[in-house]
């Protein structure tokens, strides 16, 4: 079965319960003004018994007996909707009775009961119909009873029924139709809330990511509320959009870059091999073009490997281990580690402020990131002096460890000072490397929740590598 549309299913609600409302409201109106008519019948009654008595009290000095006196006032009280019956209680014979006289067309009681409540007025089935009966003493022993039909009362009461049964349904359709209007009135700015999103949608298939936010609701009310969290989801998504489009930018320019960058070492490692397996070459020859192979192939596999890493710090997925290390004693390993190097050879490497620097990170990973960064300055600072230093500080309210690599090199151009943690960013082609050296130790910084600044400095470059400070271990 299909389900009903908000908007209809809105109106059938406000239709309900305009209905409940509509109903209790005109049951309430009834009750109030049959309520009203009957007090009205019964002041008729009370009106027309007082008439009697102060009739009664008027004339009777004309008349020599107070029962003569009553049947002149039941004779001279004519009214076209009650009848008045003057009785003698005391007459056990019933037959001191005097009715009022008959108007042709009009209700007439003449069997009034001597039995009514006296001074409250009460319904009764008599002979000639259904009346509204008041009992009320006049004097010296005698009463009047006042019967007056219901007639009159239920055709009022019948006419309102008729009235309310008539207008009711008119307004309840007309209550439907303005709750119609309204649900849809309310419901437009969901509509275009909709609106916008399939239009999104189909920019997205275009690949347009260029949206235009929904004006703001003027009310502060649930609207405005969910305008707001549309517009705050059309941000996100377009931001989403943008990074997915720059990671794959980012990627094919990575791919682009590894195809170059491993080109030269497979076209050297083919043509060494062609060498080797060449006719007529003598055992030496054979053996020193495999050599070659064998260099080419491990600059190779440190190219591939230093490509995995810098694949994986920017996929989020550098995992470092965690355990409590000293960034002087990593930078005094990694020195003696590139002092081994050719490059290295009657270079100045002087020791500055050195003092404890203690982290928590992968002492592999870290060490790689400082003997990056010596080896940069060995390579584009050459014969230039480098020192090297550690400590830590307070940055922000935040206390971290750094490790400090200077050299008196030429320097870096300002331009150029965030261009060289680019992927295969080579300032001087004529150099050595391969341009994944600094990356590297900025995504591995990073992994550790720091990282690598240039800093600058009256002469030479200055490179720093800032992790967040290990707390000290508590004492046993």
């Amino acid at each position: 079965m299909t389900r009903l549309g908000l908007r209809t299913r809105l109106a059938l609600v406000f239709g309900a319960g305009f209905a409940v409302l509509l109903g209790l409201g005109a049951l309430a109106l009834s009750l109030h003004l049959a309520r009203g008519y009957r007090r009205e019948f019964d002041h008729n009654l009370q009106e027309a018994a007082q008439g009697a008595v102060a009739l009664f009290q008027l004339d009777r000095p004309e008349y020599g007996t107070g029962w003569e006196a009553a049947a002149h006032v039941v004779s001279e009280l004519v009214y076209g909707d009650r009848t008045l019956v003057a009785i003698d209680p005391a007459d056990t014979t019933h037959e001191r009775r005097v009715a009022s006289p008959r108007i042709p067309g009009e209700p007439w009681f003449s069997d009034a009961p001597r039995d009514a409540p006296q001074r409250r007025p009460v319904t009764l089935r008599l002979r000639e119909g259904e009346a509204r009966v008041l009992r009320a003493p006049l004097a010296e022993g005698l009463e009047v009873v006042i019967a007056m039909s219901t007639l009159p009362l239920e055709r009022r009461l019948d006419r309102l029924s008729r009235a309310l049964i008539t207008v009711l349904p008119v307004i309840l359709l007309l209550g439907g139709l303005v709750g119609a209007w309204g649900a849809g009135l309310v419901l437009r700015p969901i509509v275009e809330v909709a609106r916008a999103a399939d239009q999104i949608g189909e920019a997205v298939v275009r690949g347009d990511t260029t949206f235009h936010p929904l004006p703001p609701s003027p009310a502060d009310d649930e609207i405005a509320t969910l305008t707001t969290a549309f517009n705050r989801l059309v941000a996100r998504g377009t931001a989403a959009i943008e990074r997915e489009r720059e990671v794959a930018e980012r990627q094919r320019e990575f791919l682009a870059e590894v195809a170059h960058e491993l080109r030269t070492p497979v076209a050297i490692l083919r043509s060494e091999a062609e060498v080797a397996l060449g006719a007529g070459n003598t055992a030496e020859s054979r053996q020193e073009a495999l050599a070659r192979i064998a260099a080419e192939a491990a600059e190779m596999g440190r190219l591939v490997n230093d490509l995995l890493l810098v694949a994986r710090g920017d996929a989020g997925r550098l995992e470092p281990t965690r355990e409590r290390l000293y960034l002087d004693d990593l930078l005094t390993t990694a020195v003696s580690r590139v002092r081994r190097l050719p490059l290295a050879a009657g270079r100045s490497i002087t020791i500055g402020e050195f003092e404890a620097a203690p982290v928590l990170g992968d002492a592999a990973l870290l060490e790689q990131a400082l003997v990056v960064l010596l080896n940069n300055a060995l390579v584009h600072a050459p014969g230039a002096a480098i020192e090297v230093s550690t400590g830590t500080a307070v940055e922000a309210g935040q206390r971290h460890a750094w490790a400090r690599v200077h050299d008196d090199g030429p320097g870096i151009p300002a331009e150029a000072r965030e261009r060289v943690f680019e992927r295969f960013a080579r300032l001087n082609p004529d150099a050595p490397g391969t341009g994944l050296g600094l990356p590297i130790a900025r995504s591995v910084a990073e992994a550790h929740g720091g990282t690598v600044r240039l800093e600058p400095s009256a002469r030479g470059v200055t490179f720093t590598l800032v992790l967040p400070e290990a707390e000290a271990p508590a004492r046993a």
